[in-house]
């Protein structure tokens, strides 16, 4: 009993005894190299650290020494564009521009600035104004031929030049920043060629600078420097390698004098710090050089207090090896139950895994499976897939793609992520079928090598899918294909037939819409049902009506199109929509109501090279739909064909559109920018972009004239698309000047929400300029946000999946239909500037106003008033809570490079 005891104790036999004392031993062992270790990767990260520190030393001299230089060389340029602005500055002049740019407040280490007038005969150079202390004109001694060179370099190109250190007439060491001045150019701006800057060369303003002040401003002040430091200038930027370095300056502190002189401790030290860094001023070099001498990081008390730790903590766990083999006995105990627990838990997820749906398999590093459920069994209808190489089961086709992934897991190891790739699998029978497989390592409990697979027979889903193409391609209704089908077979065929055209063998095209006359009626009378078996029926008619060769869709509602391309292709789809519009007559019977259809029907087509040259996809469907209503002007029941005289537009308007086709091209459109301001703060938060023509021949084309013809022609389709992507480009530069979000918003025309795939333009430019969703808001106008519900709440719902904001424009002058404004997901409402007029010194206007500021806060919307043009009526806004305004108050449409610079110089200061 005694020694059954003991021998459960662990300590009980001479044996136990050995392995405890030879464990202990191991344990101290172990503790040492863990503590040395420890202690070198302290010294480590304190080296680092150290290397971080001397790194941000250098790179924050730099970074001061450049912002210094740079703000520099902008008064040099400042005074430049004086001469530049005027023909004659006058010595008032000069010393008010130096005044107002507070150069003596500012910029200490300026001694002064002066104009130096360039005598090309006598090469000297006098000088005409100083600042501070002018004492009037003053000829300097004649240059020499270096000086000279540079001079002409930088009148001949325009560029700032950096003399070498001199001493300055003050008595000190100094440098001069100059850049060349010209002579006014008739309001032409700086010379653009070297002739002209030659010629209307006057000299230069040369800013004389204490290179002690600059050197003092970029080291810290009031500390002893921890490195050793050396500016030192090494010459021209053209002037290559061997040029001598001239020191400007050179200090701090070096190694730690207490064990320097220790060379038996050189093994321990860290390495020397060295950092050169090169700055380009003036077309001269600069550099910054670092040094500091190597460490004894080991010898750090951070470092020896990790040595002492881990030396106390090796014997205090040595000291606790006794305690805890006493443990070991009982805890085996409760390794067993655990044990039985997992082996309960394992036949319990056997179970989950043997009635899962999907295949699931193991295999290793070979591809050999190891394990598979029933599921796998029954997708490879196998009785065993055990031992069967995976490769065997995958077509031969795709079996490169499975040893890919293959190879990439065994590559990633235990870390690899989860795989998933698409294969053809074989049964047994050898047929093949569509799987999904799903690799990831098996988990760090099983051997290394072996991985899970996860199967999943993909046949149903791939009918799924190629429902869903049908159905995204196909009217739901009719089974015809839609409008966005339609017009890319209409494009296609014009791509055809301009190809054809080219060898003299086109065939011509045509094309009709067929809109239902009063079909709305019948639907209001005998409701939805009836309606849809009336549309089902006149598309059996249609089909019937027509051969192979038309191509038959449906549009949307109760609008239909047929194409024709062959031989005479006008003149028989003009018979074939006479044929129609008989069909159509004829009565229906829906439900045991009698009941007759009758259609409208505009018809267009392209017949000679003539036509090709100037229509597209868009232009036509533009031309059969106004035929179209030419017809159901005419008494419904009719058709109209489109002719070139249907547009009876003037010479001048013609040319106009030809010319709007083209403006894209030519680059005439641009956006201008309005900015929108928060009414209490008055802080920028963002801007409208504004579409305007600038006509190379008639200057700028109203909105109101190009707009609706775009609108008409369908050119307001890829005009829009292009507003949207240089609005986001726009945007994206506005939040890198600004430092914060600034939104853009773009007016989107009803043409786009039904003839453009508005969503996949907006997700496309926002991925192409990477500027987040929030920051682009759409504006709708109420009209087409109301007229189909429908339609607009499914764009509007795609559209806030995305992250786009909305906001109602010209809200209150439409239809106002409060229940469909409150079911659409808009993010804002904008207040149409006609109802700011009279704010607030009519009373009946401010309250109307007031009123629909609380109805917008009642349905949790935000508010924008739009035609903001004085003060007055910016209080007002501002005191009844609207959130944002723009007007004239604020700030006019401006083009975006003049917004850019309002952005810079204006509204971030304000």
């Amino acid at each position: 009993m005694t020694d059954r005891t003991a021998r459960q104790d662990g300590y009980g036999v001479p044996g136990d005894a050995r392995i405890s004392r030879w464990l202990g031993r191991a344990l101290i062992a172990l503790g040492c190299v863990v503590t040395l270790m420890a202690w070198g990767m302290v010294a480590g990260r304190l080296a680092q650290d150290a290397q971080a520190r001397f790194t941000a030393f250098g790179e924050a001299r730099e970074l001061l020494f450049d912002r210094h230089v740079k703000r520099l060389v902008d008064v040099a340029l400042s005074f430049q564009g004086l001469f530049l602005s005027s023909e004659d500055v006058s010595q008032a002049e000069f010393k008010t521009h130096y005044d107002i740019l507070q150069v003596r407040e500012n910029l200490p280490e300026v001694v002064s600035v002066h104009l130096d007038v360039w005598d090309a005969g006598s090469r000297r150079l006098l000088t005409r104004y100083r600042q501070p202390g002018d004492s009037g004109p003053q000829a300097d001694p004649a240059v020499d031929a270096d000086r000279a060179r540079w001079i002409e370099l930088a009148r001949d190109n325009n560029v700032c030049t950096l003399t070498p250190p001199y001493r300055l007439p003050e008595g000190f060491e100094g440098i001069d920043i100059g850049v060349p001045v010209y002579r006014q150019t008739g309001g032409q701006g700086e010379p653009g060629s070297v002739a002209l800057r030659r010629q209307w060369f006057l000299g230069q303003v040369n800013v004389s600078v204490d290179l002690g002040r600059l050197i003092a401003n970029v080291m810290p002040e009031g500390v002893t420097l921890p490195y050793q430091v050396k500016f030192s200038d090494i010459g021209t930027t053209e002037g290559g390698s061997g040029q001598p370095e001239i020191i400007l300056f050179e200090g701090g502190g070096g190694a730690d004098g207490r064990l320097v002189a220790r060379p038996w401790l050189d093994p321990l030290r860290g390495p020397a710090l060295e950092r050169r860094y090169v700055i380009e001023v003036g077309q001269r070099l600069w550099m910054l050089s670092l040094h500091q001498d190597p460490d004894l990081y080991l010898l750090r008390p951070e470092a020896l207090l990790v040595l002492l730790s881990g030396a106390l903590g090796t014997l205090v766990l040595a000291m606790t090896l006794r305690q805890m083999q006493r443990r070991v006995d009982r805890s085996a105990e409760v390794v067993r139950a655990m044990d039985q627990q997992a082996e309960s838990d394992s036949a319990r997820l056997r179970g989950v895994i043997d009635q899962s749906t999907e295949g699931i398999i193991t295999f290793d590093a070979d591809s050999r499976v190891l394990a598979a459920n029933p599921a796998a069994h029954g997708m490879f209808q196998r009785r065993s897939l055990c031992g069967q190489p995976l490769l065997d089961l995958i077509d031969p086709a795709d079996r490169t793609v499975l040893l890919d992934c293959l190879r990439g897991l065994v590559h990633a190891g235990s870390h690899a992520e989860d795989v998933r790739i698409e294969l053809r699998a074989l049964r047994a029978d050898g047929s093949g079928f569509p799987v999904s497989l799903t690799c990831r390592p098996l988990g760090p409990a099983a051997p290394r090598g072996e991985w899970l697979g996860l199967l999943r027979d993909q046949s149903v889903s791939l009918r799924a899918a190629a429902a869903m193409r049908k159905l995204a391609q196909h009217d739901g209704l009719t089974g015809l294909i839609n409008r966005e089908v339609f017009q890319k077979r209409l494009a296609q065929a014009l791509t055809e037939l301009r190809a054809s055209a080219a060898t003299g063998t086109s065939v011509p095209l045509a094309m009709m819409i067929i809109d239902l006359d009063r079909f709305k009626k019948i639907n209001e009378t005998l409701g939805h049902l009836v309606g849809d078996r009336v549309l089902l029926e006149i598309a059996a008619r249609l089909r019937g009506a027509l051969d192979d060769k038309a191509v038959l869709a449906r549009l949307g509602g109760d609008e239909f199109a047929v194409l024709l391309v062959e031989p005479e292709a006008l003149r028989h789809i003009e018979e074939h929509a006479r044929g129609i519009l008989r069909l159509l007559s004829e009565p229906l019977e829906i439900d045991g109501h009698r009941l007759r259809v009758s259609g409208s029907i505009g018809i267009t087509g392209v017949e000679g090279e003539e036509d090709l040259a100037s229509v597209d996809g868009i232009t036509l469907m533009s031309q059969a739909d106004s035929a179209m209503y030419v017809a159901k002007n005419a008494g419904r029941s009719q058709l109209h064909v489109h002719r070139r005289e249907d547009r009876q537009h003037s010479p001048a308007q013609l040319q106009l559109e030809v010319d709007l086709h083209r403006a894209l091209e030519r680059r005439e459109l641009e956006l201008y920018f309005q900015p929108q301001f928060d009414c209490r703060t008055r802080v920028l938060v963002g801007a409208e972009a504004l579409l305007r023509w600038n006509h190379h021949s008639q200057g700028m084309v109203s909105p109101a004239e190009f707009i609706p013809m775009a609108e008409e022609s369908g050119l307001i389709v890829p005009i829009g698309r292009w507003v949207l992507d240089e609005a986001c480009r726009h945007a994206l530069t506005w939040q890198a000047v600004a430092g914060r979000p600034l939104s853009v918003a773009v007016n989107l025309a009803s043409r786009q929400m039904v003839d453009d795939d508005i969503v996949s333009a907006v997700r496309e430019s926002l991925a192409r300029h990477a500027l987040p969703a929030a920051l682009l808001e759409l504006e709708i106008t109420e009209s087409s946000a109301v007229t189909d519900t429908v339609q607009a709440r499914g764009l509007l719902d795609r559209l806030a999946d995305l992250g786009v904001g909305v906001s109602i424009d010209d809200f209150g002058v439409g239809y106002s239909s409060l229940s469909y404004l409150r079911d659409l997901p808009v993010q804002r409402f904008k207040i149409d500037r006609s109802f700011l007029v009279n704010v607030p010194h009519d009373a009946g206007s401010s309250r109307l106003v007031t009123a629909m500021i609380a109805l917008a806060r009642s349905l949790e919307v935000g508010l924008v008033a739009e035609g903001v043009e004085t003060q007055a009526q910016l209080d007002f806004l501002a005191q009844q809570q609207c959130d944002v305004a723009q007007g004239f108050l604020l700030g006019r449409p401006v083009p975006a490079p003049e917004f850019m610079r309002r952005l810079r110089d204006e509204w971030l200061i304000g």
